[in-house]
């Protein structure tokens, strides 16, 4: 791979994160929204430096043509001199120079073999441009040994009204279904949001979301069992209403979502961000 392509290749990736970030929302599929301002400025990064090494090794490359054209013209000039006066044409210093930096850009291509690494985040991104994650990365987690029950990692909402419809994250509920001593969701009417995954049972299905704390790599699962409602299709976004059923179940047990009883599901669009 010559440089051209390599320089090429880093103005696609930095268009291509601009494309994500700048351009559209695609990158809350990987990242946390907080993070756009730095996926923009990276991709702003690339493409700079792609831009000031296409212009820089064009006018390296207009300077090497002229060396050549010089060397070229210096050599038929000296071999017409040595004609003249019977002797062997002697080869000017800046030959050997100029043959010296040949063989050290034919080392050096070896070493650019590794910026076709460069094509497979482009090929992600124009190609293959994953969503975010869904049932699959749910089982493929289940196949894990269960976590414990949610610990408070944030405050817990106040002021839960009854007569009312009170939107709740994932987290919230589970943290008040979990370690909220006084069961303030009792009785209370909550409203959620994520998408429906199988259960395997008859009597319910999972409405569930991902948590992120950095990146989809280190996604952790989000889920309420759901019941007195038909299962949605798999992978659907919907926004369920309904209410908490309190369960006891010690914190040693093995963890099982808490449940809620559905009076209302919504099948909504995919979120601009579909993690919390």
């Amino acid at each position: 791979m010559n440089r051209v392509t390599q320089n090429l290749l880093l103005l696609l990736l930095g268009g291509a994160l601009l494309k994500i970030s700048a351009f559209s929302a695609d990158f809350a599929n990987y990242v946390k929204p907080g993070f756009r301002p730095l996926v923009i400025a990276a991709g702003v990064v690339l493409v700079v430096l792609a831009l000031a090494a296409l212009t820089l090794d064009r006018r390296r490359s207009r300077s090497a043509a002229r060396r050549r054209k010089l060397l070229h013209a210096r050599a038929a000039e000296e071999a017409y001199l040595a004609a003249l006066v019977g002797r062997a044409p002697v080869t000017p210093a800046h030959q050997h120079e100029h043959e010296h930096e040949r063989e050290h850009e034919r080392e050096h291509m070896e070493g650019h073999r590794v910026a076709w690494l460069l094509v497979a985040p482009l090929a992600v991104i124009f190609l293959v441009a994953p969503p975010a994650l869904g049932s699959f990365a749910v089982r493929q987690a289940e196949q894990t040994s269960h976590a414990p029950p949610p610990t408070l990692v944030e405050a817990r909402p106040t002021g839960l009204k009854d007569g009312r419809v009170n939107v709740l994250s994932m987290l919230d509920f589970a943290n008040l279904a979990w370690d909220d001593p006084s069961e303030s969701l009792r009785g209370k009417t909550v409203r959620l949001t994520g998408f429906a995954v199988p259960s395997g049972r008859d009597d319910g299905w999972y409405l569930t979301r991902m948590r992120i704390g950095c990146c989809a790599a280190d996604a952790l699962t989000m889920q309420v069992m759901v019941k007195g409602a038909p299962a949605p299709a798999t992978d659907s976004w919907v926004r369920v209403t309904g209410t908490w059923n309190p369960r006891k179940v010690r914190r040693t047990d093995a963890y099982s979502p808490p449940e809620m009883t559905a009076s209302r599901v919504e099948r909504i669009a995919a979120p601009d961000q579909p993690y919390e």
